[in-house]
């Protein structure tokens, strides 16, 4: 005779960090089971966490960094349900849940654009801006700007696509806007800033 699972389904208030939450609660000992003890260094390892995301997944690892202080640990196994569809089917046949059809909405949206082909794309874009800014001061006859003026080569272009990729994905986890950078640096940075923001643009 074996004993039934009890599912257990807990929410987080709205208006609270979904991942700064969850993070504590579990550092605290309120999850998984409330009032359970604190968990210690190596017990934290024994719990899987499934998140939509890879985005999500760095993003909770994060949270863990921020509300442990900086104190190092073992983490729990932190795993992105969006790997691969054979993860989705199983998640979705494991929690009652028939996958889409043909014709249905959800099945028209199109598949996440992979890691390399996104960082080629982004160092494309890097590319042509840089070469334009770089053609836009040499018309001006600005020696120092054309020396300045974006990438000069194809592995700065690809290390600036790189930390452009960290940046949206960084925006888009934390769910912030990026109106209003114009101001966010004092007036003696505003012409290198400036650049900073025509290359967002």
């Amino acid at each position: 005779m074996t004993k039934s699972a009890t599912a257990h389904i807990y929410t987080i208030p709205a208006g609270q960090p979904f991942l700064e939450t969850l993070a504590e609660a579990l550092l605290d000992g309120r999850l998984p089971v409330p009032g359970s003890p604190k968990p210690t260094a190596v017990s934290l390892t024994g719990i899987t966490l499934l998140m939509p995301t890879r985005r999500a997944t760095r993003g909770l690892q994060d949270a863990f960094l921020r509300v442990s202080g900086g104190k190092s640990m073992l983490l729990p196994r932190i795993k992105p349900i969006s790997e691969g569809d054979e993860d989705q089917s199983l998640l979705a046949h494991g929690a009652g849940f028939d996958t889409f059809g043909p014709g249905d909405d959800a099945a028209d949206i199109p598949p996440a654009i992979g890691a390399m082909e996104r960082h080629l794309a982004l160092t494309s874009l890097v590319m042509q801006w840089s070469q334009s800014q770089r053609a836009a001061a040499a018309s001006a006859q600005d020696i120092d700007a054309v020396a300045s003026a974006g990438a000069g080569t194809p592995a700065q272009c690809a290390n600036l696509a790189k930390e452009l990729a960290s940046l949206m994905d960084m925006v888009e986890t934390e769910g912030v806007s990026l109106t209003g950078l114009e101001k966010l640096v004092p007036e003696d940075f505003a012409e290198h800033w400036a650049k900073t923001i025509n290359f967002l643009e």
